[in-house]
């Protein structure tokens, strides 16, 4: 069998053959399921049916017997049996004149009569009652009272007389079960069935209710009704053919079963395999249960009264399964009968299209050794036809698609431009083209300020329409050629010295109106080729350096790279390139300086700074490695570290017995973008141990400005969990009492330089008397930073400033451990 023809015929047979193989199998389980879940449903409701048919008739006797019983409860005499001896909990061994025991024998006498009249008209009234009754505990009289009514024929009630339960028998629960069952779970209660308390051959249950008052048990008061009731609602379902329903008791006991004695417990029926099932689950829902007997696989729903009893639903699995059998089976015939007639087809089709299949594999042979103009001739309109014209749109998209591949690899998705992979290949030729034009040229590094905010404020749809405004404007400004979007709203260009400045101002002016107006600066940094022929990935750092050192400004502007900022970018990549390093070998170091109480001289707060401690460097203050790790983006890093160390700080003290001090810890901006710091803070404070209290949060003003709201949410989600927050550098910026008036700070500290100009003027002690004044009629405490004399210590004091933080009382000093750093 080598010939297409042949091999084209078998393969459709076999598909054939195993598709409609497939669509059985589905079909058999997908019949099955439906049918083993519409046999469980329609059980399951005849058993809940049932179920309501007999609540309804048991509800109608429950409320009348309560009924009954609250009569009884409320024309009880509370007082007569009070002064008959009868309110406590021992009365077997109360002791009552004869005269109490006559009297209140007297008073039941009535008060049974009072009860017997509504509960015989509710009795008379209530469908289903064999008897009513109302029997005195032997501890209230030892005479009987109460009564006994039941019903003989159909001439109604006929009086029977008290029952004397001072002579039942806890034994005989065959007949007493009524009285001692209620008396013993001490609530009303369905009991039975059981034997007819005088003596008829009868099974009957029964609601009883115990009733109580004044802590004393009076009797109970209940009503029967004949087993054969609720076994002929129960005798009556019929399911399927042959299938039928049962009554288990609450001790799985055979109520009753058309095969199965009354009585039989259930592990030495047929149906012991379903026990185990009971005991877990009140109900069958959507389970699938069946057991064996005789030989026979029955199926079982079952639900349960609110007294225990189960009603169960039984039919022979062959009777449920009877319908979807014969479906199958017609649905295989109809199966062989279509396999038959599509392999005569298929055998004619595959005749018929064989010669155009041969032309489209030679074809194909051709496309694949790489000829993609192969061409085809065949113009049929069959499925050869369409087959064919695939074939040439196949062609005609992979041609294409290679040619947009090539695009894709060297172009950005968003705006169009050529990305940083392809801008590193094209920029050397435009160097290249610039210098043979007699210019000089230049790499321009081009950055929106603000891009974050922006996007929390429009949107990111809005974001990327601003993204795609400006490349349009670069591109339009520089040609495609010479420009690439770096990454976000970051891009680079290679232009000439003599026209950038021009083409700067010009960007500026356009990007004032794009985007409807929604916009934001640009920060532009320059790298000079003539500094120093450097790689083009050298040359964009250099450029993003020379921006990124006017963060701060939020402005468009231009900025050069210059030979003084060289060392400063070698510095910040040295930084950036060994911080992770830094922290992990402890270079870094945690210095603590001391805040001091006013009022008492006493330690109150350290406020934990860091020091660079490098093996190569040395010493490296913080100006000489904080700014970097911000302009980075990686200063998160460094005060989670700080705050580590304090908290290690902290527990060394504390296992110690030492006095521990709140410490303070500074944030950066950026630390709120890298990560949510508000929530890592208080994991690592709360796996440490330490109290939300002991430490607090220095904010500087600036920080605050840069984004207002957002910062405000910050500061109070750190109070909502009890961290303070401080503000640091008060008075370092115009803004300060605008942040003031909305945003309530646990604590000010005043910038060091009001203390550096202290003895320069008499301005600047005024400025200071009035900023702490406005503090306290704020109610906020105050530091002062720079503290280094004597007169500033008592002029600060005077004016009202809390508390001081400077040489005079201590400079940054590591912690080395328990020693003098542990005390006051």
């Amino acid at each position: 069998m080598h010939s297409i023809r042949s091999k084209i015929t078998a393969l459709t047979i076999i598909a054939i053959i195993t598709t409609v193989l497939c669509v059985l199998a589905v079909s058999f389980f997908t019949l099955k399921e439906k049918n083993d879940r519409e046999s469980v449903e329609m059980m399951n409701l005849i058993a809940q049916d049932t179920k309501k048919s007999i609540v309804r008739y048991t509800e109608s006797i429950e409320q009348s017997v309560e009924m009954a019983a609250n009569i009884a409860y409320d024309r009880l005499d509370i007082i007569a049996m009070a002064e008959s001896g009868l309110i406590g909990d021992d009365l077997k061994n109360a002791r009552r004149t004869e005269e109490q025991v006559s009297k209140f024998d007297k008073y039941l006498t009535g008060y049974c009569k009072e009860i017997w009249e509504p509960f015989s008209s509710v009795a008379s009234h209530t469908n289903g009652v064999e008897a009513y009754y109302f029997c005195i505990s032997p501890e209230i009289s030892k005479k009987r009272h109460g009564f006994y009514y039941s019903r003989v024929g159909r001439t109604g009630f006929h009086d029977m007389g008290p029952i004397d339960t001072s002579m039942l028998d806890e034994k005989d629960m065959e007949h007493n079960v009524w009285w001692f069952e209620p008396i013993k779970r001490g609530r009303p209660l369905w009991v039975g069935p059981y034997k007819d308390y005088f003596g008829e051959d009868r099974w009957i249950f029964s609601y009883v209710v115990p009733v109580y008052n004044g802590g004393s048990f009076i009797g109970v008061l209940g009503m029967d009704i004949p087993f054969e009731t609720i076994i002929s609602q129960v005798s009556s379902i019929k399911v399927y053919k042959t299938g039928f329903a049962s009554l288990i008791s609450e001790d799985y006991r055979i109520l009753y079963h058309p095969d199965i004695k009354f009585g039989t417990e259930l592990k030495d029926s047929a149906l012991y395999e379903v026990q185990e099932v009971m005991e877990k689950q009140d109900s069958t829902e959507d389970d699938m249960i069946r057991y064996h007997t005789h030989g026979q696989v029955r199926q079982l729903s079952f639900c349960t009264f609110s007294n225990g009893t189960r009603i169960a639903v039984i039919a022979p699995e062959e009777e449920i399964n009877a319908g979807w059998t014969n479906m199958v089976l017609n649905i295989i015939i109809a199966a062989v009968l279509i396999i038959l007639l599509f392999t005569a087809i298929i055998r004619f089709i595959v005749t018929v299209i064989t010669d155009p299949i041969l032309q489209l594999a030679d074809a194909s042979r051709r496309f694949a050794r790489g000829d993609y103009d192969v061409k085809l001739d065949y113009k049929g309109k069959d499925e050869i036809g369409i087959l064919t014209m695939s074939f040439i749109k196949m062609r005609d998209q992979i041609k294409s698609y290679i040619a947009d591949l090539n695009h894709r690899i060297y172009t950005d998705d968003l705006t169009g431009l050529p990305n940083i992979r392809y801008f590193f290949a094209l920029a050397p030729e435009a160097k290249k083209k610039i210098k043979d034009n007699g210019g000089s040229p230049v790499m321009v590094y081009i950055n929106l300020i603000g891009m974050k905010h922006f996007n929390r404020q429009y949107g990111y749809g809005e974001g990327n329409d601003l993204i795609c405004a400006l490349g349009e404007i670069l591109k339009q400004k520089y040609g495609e050629e010479r420009i690439c979007r770096l990454n976000q709203d970051r891009f680079a260009a290679v232009t000439s010295e003599e026209t950038v400045e021009g083409e700067l101002q010009e960007l500026f002016q356009e990007m004032q109106s794009a985007n409807n107006g929604k916009t934001l600066p640009i920060h532009v940094g320059i790298y000079r080729y003539s500094l120093g022929d450097v790689n083009v990935d050298i040359a964009c750092d250099n450029a993003k350096y020379s921006a990124d050192q006017h963060r701060g400004t939020y402005n468009s502007a231009f900025y050069y790279f210059n030979e003084s900022m060289q060392k400063q970018a070698e510095d910040a990549r040295y930084i950036i390139n060994h911080i992770d390093q830094a922290l992990e070998e402890h270079w870094i170091k945690v210095y603590y300086q001391p805040i001091i109480f006013a009022a008492s001289g006493g330690k109150s707060d350290e406020e934990a700074l860091s020091r660079w401690i490098d093996p190569d460097k040395g010493m490296l203050p913080p100006d000489d490695f904080i700014p970097y790790l911000e302009n980075a983006g990686v200063i998160y890093k460094l005060d989670l570290y700080v705050l580590d160390e304090a908290l290690r700080k902290m527990n060394i003290l504390k296992a110690a017995g030492e006095k521990v001090v709140p410490i303070s810890v500074n944030l950066s901006r950026t630390d709120f973008d890298a990560c949510d710091m508000v929530e890592e803070i208080r994991r690592r404070v709360d796996e440490a141990g330490i109290g939300h209290d002991m430490i607090s949060i220095e904010i500087t003003e600036s920080i605050i400005g840069s984004d207002f709201d957002f910062m405000k949410k910050q500061v109070e989600r750190f109070q909502k969990i009890g961290f303070p927050v401080w503000m640091d550098d008060f008075g370092s910026g115009y803004s300060t009492l605008d942040v003031l008036q909305d945003i309530h700070f646990d604590l000010i500290k005043l910038d060091m330089r009001f203390m550096q100009r202290f003895n320069e003027s008499e301005d600047s002690r005024i400025i200071v008397t009035e900023l702490i004044r406005m503090a306290i009629d704020l109610g906020v405490d105050t530091i002062c930073e720079g503290v280094e004399t004597g007169e500033e210590v008592g002029f600060l004091r005077n004016i009202g400033c809390t508390k001081f933080q400077g040489y005079y009382y201590g400079k940054p000093a590591p912690f080395e451990g328990l020693g003098k750093d542990t005390k006051d």
